[in-house]
């Protein structure tokens, strides 16, 4: 009964302006914090970062959204890695903030960075735009992503390049290879379930009755260090890395037909 209410339009557009409240009223009020203690710091990327960490976990928790997390023991502590995550929803960059248990700069589309007071927030945390449309400037920034995971910052990609409609996992971007092969960092791959089920790529409402989500971390991959990153070399490293992440998403990240045959095959229905 409690479900069938929740799916009811009035209550998602309720649940929805809520969310939307504290979303804005916990991000502005820690933004306005981290302005205060950040004054006159030379470390002013770690405490913006900590910050939208811990804004993060709130603003998950105020909406009320349960998460599981497994595997935080495969996650090197003391040392700078790549974390790679698939990617269903808007909602994905507010888990991976809450729970990614160290600071790290996120790699967004470049449109991010247009939105005011984000845009300077999001410079001032390190945090890196990536153009999409201009190949020369795509490869500056990336080589500007290696240059901060060499001096020991921690980052996170999402390969695909943007969500999926669907929930399978799309095939990953040559861009993460460069990255992880210039750098020499290892790779943590992750993995967000139930997201796309909260807030899906086609709808602009939240489904307040799926609200409980699963963030999986897998054991750290490691690629030889190289300065070139050739072709061939790249796609083996990008077909390696979308394997670690599917075999953490298992049936979530083959879609629908993928869940329907191993219910079949178990007699469940469907």
């Amino acid at each position: 009964m409690i479900k069938g209410i929740l799916r009811s339009k009035p209550v998602k557009i309720i649940y929805l302006a809520y969310s939307w409240v504290m979303v804005i009223s916990i991000w502005l009020m820690g933004y306005i914090l981290t302005l205060i203690v950040s004054l006159g710091s030379k470390r002013k990327e770690h405490i913006y970062n900590t910050f939208c960490r811990f804004t993060a976990w709130l603003t998950v928790r105020a909406i009320g959204v349960h998460v599981e997390v497994e595997g935080l023991e495969n996650v090197p502590k003391g040392e700078p890695v790549i974390f790679i995550c698939n990617h269903q929803s808007f909602f994905d960059i507010k888990l991976a903030f809450g729970f990614i248990p160290e600071n790290f700069c996120f790699i967004s589309k470049e449109e991010i960075t247009k939105i005011p007071v984000v845009s300077g927030y999001m410079k001032t945390a390190g945090h890196i735009a990536l153009p999409r449309e201009e190949d020369r400037r795509a490869y500056a920034t990336l080589l500007k992503a290696v240059k901060k995971s060499r001096e020991g910052s921690s980052l996170l990609v999402f390969p695909e390049g943007t969500r999926s409609p669907d929930g399978r996992l799309g095939p990953f971007k040559r861009g993460v290879s460069v990255i992880v092969l210039k750098s020499g960092r290892r790779v943590v791959p992750m993995a967000i379930i139930g997201s796309r089920k909260f807030l899906p790529k086609e709808s602009w409402l939240c489904q307040p009755e799926h609200r409980e989500m699963k963030i999986k971390f897998g054991k750290p991959v490691s690629f030889p260090s190289t300065g070139k990153a050739p072709r061939e070399e790249s796609l083996e490293v990008v077909e390696r890395l979308r394997e670690e992440v599917l075999r953490l998403l298992g049936d979530e990240g083959r879609g629908t037909d993928a869940r329907t045959a191993a219910r079949e095959s178990v007699g469940e229905p469907s």
